[in-house]
This record gives C-alpha cells, sequence and structure tokens, in this order.
C-alpha cells in the first residue's frame, strides 16, 4: 500500500497528463485548425502553375514503408480512367471538407495536375476503376481500391494514455452507436456481464441500453477496451492500441490506411467470437494472466509507432499516389 503522499502525488501527476493530453487532443481535433489548412491547399492548388518533378520518391523509403506501399496499392497494370475522373483543382470544400484537405495534402504539389478517382466516406466496396479510398474490404481482389490516409481528423489520433495497466479498473469497456446489428447484439449480450460496463450513449435516456458518454481518457482508466466495426472500420482501434489497455475485437473485415488485416489475433489483440460468447473467458483468462496482456499490449504499441511519423506517413502516401498515377491513365 503506498504512503498517503507518495499516492496523492501520483494522483496529481495523472490528472497533469490528462490535461495536458486533452489539450493536445482539442488542438489536433480542431476543426478550425484543419478548415483553416485544408483552405490554404485549395487556395495554392488553384493558383499555383503545374510543377514539373524529376525525381522518384521511392528510393527514400525503407523497407517496411516499401512493403506497405505495396499493401496500400496493388495495381500492377496499365488501366484508364472513366470520364469522370478529376484533378485536384476540381476538388470542393464544400462536402467532405477533412477528405478533401487531407488528399490535397497528398497531391500537392506533385500531383495537382493528373486526373485521378476519389470514394469519399465509409466505403466497403471494390470500385470498378482504381480509386482512392479512406477503407476497403480486406481480402485479395480489392486491387481498385487505394488506401489514402483520409479523414485523419476521426481515425488517426494517438493521445497519450496517462495510466498504467496495473493501476488501471478490471472491467471491459465499450461506448459507441448501436445502428448496426452486430453492435446491438453485442449491447444484448454484454450488458448482462458483470464484468462489462458497456452502453450507446445516443440512445434515449430511458432505454436499457443507455450509458452516459465517456471520454477517451476516461475510458482509458479500464484495462480491457472494445473495437466494434461500425459501417467500415472501427475508429477507436488505434487510440485504443496506442494506450496501455488490452484491445478486444473480432477479426476485423475492412481496412484502412492502419492496415489491420495486418493485425494479428493474440499478438497485437485478442480477438472475440463473432457472437461474442468468449467475453466472459477472455476476461477471467487475461485477470489471471496479466503477464501475457501486458506483452500484448507492447506489441499494439510498437504497431501504432509506424503511423506516428508524420513526415514519413506523408511521405509514404505521396509514393501510393505516384504508383497510382504510374499505372492509370
Amino acid at each position: 500500500m503506498p504512503h498517503p503522499l507518495l499516492k496523492e502525488q501520483i494522483n496529481l501527476k495523472i490528472i497533469v497528463r490528462v490535461a495536458w493530453a486533452t489539450i493536445g487532443l482539442a488542438w489536433i481535433k480542431s476543426p478550425l485548425r484543419l478548415q483553416l489548412r485544408g483552405l490554404g491547399l485549395w487556395i495554392f492548388v488553384q493558383l499555383a502553375p503545374e510543377m514539373k518533378f524529376k525525381e522518384d520518391l521511392q528510393h527514400r523509403l525503407n523497407k517496411s514503408q516499401l512493403d506497405r506501399l505495396n499493401k496500400y496499392c496493388k495495381l500492377k497494370e496499365a488501366i484508364s480512367l472513366p470520364a469522370n475522373a478529376q484533378s485536384a483543382c476540381q476538388l470542393s470544400l464544400k462536402k467532405y471538407s477533412h477528405y478533401v484537405s487531407d488528399l490535397l495534402k497528398v497531391l500537392t504539389p506533385r500531383f495537382m495536375h493528373q486526373n485521378f478517382l476519389k470514394e469519399f466516406g465509409d466505403v466497403t466496396w471494390v470500385p470498378n476503376s482504381p480509386t482512392f479510398v479512406k477503407s476497403r474490404p480486406i481480402g485479395d481482389h480489392n486491387q481498385n481500391s487505394v488506401l489514402l490516409p483520409l479523414n485523419v481528423r476521426r481515425h488517426f489520433v494517438f493521445p497519450q494514455d496517462p495510466y498504467d495497466f496495473h493501476l488501471k479498473v478490471s472491467q471491459i469497456i465499450w461506448r459507441g452507436a448501436s445502428l448496426q446489428e452486430p453492435r446491438k447484439h453485442f449491447l444484448s449480450y454484454a450488458s448482462g456481464l458483470q464484468c462489462c460496463d458497456v452502453g450507446d450513449p445516443s440512445l434515449a435516456l430511458s432505454h436499457m441500453h443507455y450509458k452516459k458518454r465517456m471520454s477517451l481518457f476516461e475510458q482509458m482508466r479500464y484495462k480491457y477496451l472494445v473495437s466494434l466495426e461500425g459501417n467500415d472500420v472501427a475508429s477507436n482501434l488505434k487510440w485504443i492500441m496506442n494506450s496501455n489497455s488490452l484491445c478486444l475485437m473480432p477479426k476485423p473485415r475492412f481496412e484502412t490506411w492502419f492496415l489491420e488485416s495486418e493485425l494479428q489475433a493474440g499478438v497485437h489483440y485478442v480477438e472475440l467470437k463473432e457472437d461474442y460468447s468468449n467475453l466472459q473467458l477472455v476476461f477471467d483468462y487475461y485477470e489471471q494472466h496479466p503477464a501475457e496482456a501486458l506483452q500484448i499490449i507492447h506489441r499494439a504499441q510498437a504497431y501504432t509507432r509506424q503511423f506516428k511519423d508524420a513526415v514519413g506517413e506523408r511521405l509514404l502516401a505521396q509514393c501510393v499516389a505516384e504508383n497510382y498515377f504510374h499505372w492509370t491513365r
């Protein structure tokens, strides 16, 4: 049992960490900051003349980045794009402004005047022609879905977890919208387990599955965090895997720039059955084997580390665009 004064110092340290991380997260996700950035890029694209670049970008990539490049863009033969292909200067900020801003960041300044196809939003199908997308189905026949880091504001935030795993509450936590049947089934099943605190903050207060919203940092106080796909990928997966909590989820069906298809059960996360019937077993097992939980957490954190290098990630995204334009006409 820690001395009361030491315990007070620990609590104060955690409070400072949470406050600082909250400020940082608010700045990263600030709509005004991102809209100003997008507007600046859009104006530049409208006014800038066409530029010629002779240097090939791919020689700057390391082996790991080259491997990721070939997974993001699987095109292997020349393909003609349909008539509705457009260039960067034809993009509008009126809709999907965060997607447009992220796409312009990749295309500027090398590829501003080259034509492409894009599909914004939650893409759960494979387009008929090579298309820039945020998400795609996992599989061997998704070559026309070329992944870029889009909607970064929502999907690629990695706030620092201020809580050590052994100091966290021993409970399974999930908060989210239960619009899809798998999520509804999860709520119905998990709500009956004492080891789970799960709910949908968007429901009416009187609904049996309503639970108060929890911030990222409030959720990080718990040892076990559930990640569930919605329309496509689970938006909370990235920050959970970066945290000091253990990620629990079914095998992913969709992937983004995060390459969810590369994640291995028992290595980066703990796999839940499709009917969630092993929730209690998973909880009981890792309560008895915390060292194994920590090993998975550390490997998950190591996996997320590659996505935190802003300069390297932009270079890699531009190499994906370079490959796309090499194979399309």
